[in-house]
């Protein structure tokens, strides 16, 4: 018992440090890039000894990993809150597009990086990884609108990557130009995809 219990401690100061490892991290990758980065960087600012770092994460790469993987995280499930108090089908559309503008726009030095590594080859196949599950999920909501009458049955799953490609459109222009505020951004673009999957378009 007294074991289970240690273990439990163990596991549950492990998680913490962990947390704060890649709580660091975002903010060394914000203010250096992912090229200047260096473990002794991320390191110093989670205040930790170099060799007590390699034993959480053994390379740069796979600290951020996780650190884009904690705030997809994070996204997903301020997203699936949001969706899931709105009413009706264009609340849903609006509430998931609210949520990706903004949470990006408070987060707008981690997007930059993820915009210079996802283009480089070996990033990508990572990046449309991240991306399906989101195109997932708008898949599910379009068919749950469809079953209840709400838009046309149609091409959903074009629909899906459609509507994230917009939306990744919209982040990334904002991430280096904002002569539109994130809440305008979001109702135009959601009224313009209303208008497409209202219509069919994506049949």
């Amino acid at each position: 018992m007294a074991s289970g219990a240690t273990d439990r401690k163990q596991q549950v100061v492990a998680e913490l440090r962990r947390g704060e490892i890649l709580a660091a991290a975002a903010k060394v990758f914000a203010s250096k890039g992912f090229e200047s980065t260096r473990m002794d960087d991320i390191a110093q600012a989670a205040q930790l000894a170099k060799g007590t770092l390699y034993r959480y994460f053994e390379s740069k790469d796979e600290v951020y990993t996780a650190t884009v993987e904690q705030a997809l995280a994070k996204l997903a499930a301020v997203t699936d809150e949001h969706v899931r108090q709105a009413a009706d089908f264009p609340a849903r559309l609006a509430a998931f597009v609210a949520v990706r503008i903004a949470f990006w726009h408070e987060h707008q030095q981690l997007y930059r990086i993820i915009l210079s590594i996802n283009r480089l080859e070996q990033h990508r196949r990572r990046s449309h990884k991240w991306q399906l599950e989101t195109v997932l999920y708008l898949k599910d909501m379009f068919e749950e609108a469809a079953r209840n009458g709400e838009i046309p049955q149609q091409n959903f799953l074009a629909a899906a990557w459609t509507t994230m490609d917009a939306v990744r459109g919209v982040n990334e222009r904002r991430a280096f130009s904002q002569e539109v505020s994130a809440e305008e951004q979001a109702r135009f673009l959601t009224a313009f995809l209303l208008g497409g999957l209202v219509a069919g378009a994506g049949g």
